[in-house]
């Protein structure tokens, strides 16, 4: 009778367990997205490869192209969206798709994607992507014209103060995972003219078309309002640095 209380004791846990890690990886799939996302118009044409997604922007003469990391484990379509309204304001923007969805260890691709040398890139991404566009640029001097953060509380671990480079940071004010503290403790190590901007209302999760991400805190305004927010500062910013060349 005991042997049968165990064995009904671990198959309760273990199946708690799989419908919890279950739930916990839908909500890093993307949802509802806009049917228009990755389908060529007048404005946009999206090429897609087993690397990256490029919303190229038919009608500009802007230089400056948007590299994008997507967030650790997010199913990189969630930034889509984003990605292409960034294209219908100039911007050509490359959603570059992590293996194993981990920026943490494919960050470095783009060095064979692209000609950063030679090119005008600004770079950036939400979470784990912003992380690492940030490491990037520590690691690169010189080699972006821009930095935009989404949703993190890097950089944390090294010091970008020292630098010139135009940098944006966006936070979400009920952010779960990148809190308004963990990024007002690590604002000094950003370049000393980065301008950050708190999304009154906003969450971690809807930066992306995503689900809410676990320890995230409840958003209090839409998905829309808050994409429409972080939408109008980053092309702010870019348009800004192209201005400014």
């Amino acid at each position: 009778m005991k042997i049968k209380k165990r064995n009904i004791f671990r198959i309760v846990w273990f199946s708690l367990i799989t419908i919890f890690f279950i739930w916990n990886w839908t909500t890093y799939q993307s949802r509802n997205l806009p049917e228009i996302t990755f389908a060529d118009d007048d404005n946009v044409t999206v090429i897609k490869s087993s690397d990256k997604i490029t919303f190229i922007s038919n009608n500009s003469s802007y230089q400056n192209e948007i590299i994008f990391f997507q967030g650790g484990l997010t199913d990189p379509k969630a930034y889509g969206p984003l990605c292409r309204k960034i294209a219908e304001n100039g911007f050509t923007c490359h959603l570059i798709k992590m293996n194993w969805r981990m920026p943490l260890w494919d960050y470095k691709k783009i060095e064979s994607m692209f000609e950063l040398k030679n090119g005008n890139y600004i770079i950036g991404g939400h979470s784990q992507g912003a992380k690492m566009a940030s490491q990037f640029v520590f690691e690169n001097p010189n080699l972006m014209k821009g930095l935009f953060l989404l949703g993190t509380s890097h950089p944390r671990d090294f010091d970008l103060s020292n630098r010139t480079l135009p940098t944006i940071k966006l936070y979400g004010e009920f952010d779960g995972l990148a809190s308004v503290s963990e990024v007002m403790e690590n604002k000094d190590k950003l370049p000393k003219s980065a301008s950050l901007i708190e999304l009154k209302g906003g969450n971690h999760s809807q930066f992306g078309y995503l689900g809410k991400l676990l320890t995230d805190d409840k958003a209090q305004i839409d998905l829309e309002e808050q994409q429409g927010l972080t939408l109008e500062a980053l092309v702010d910013f870019f348009k800004k640095i192209e201005t400014e060349k």
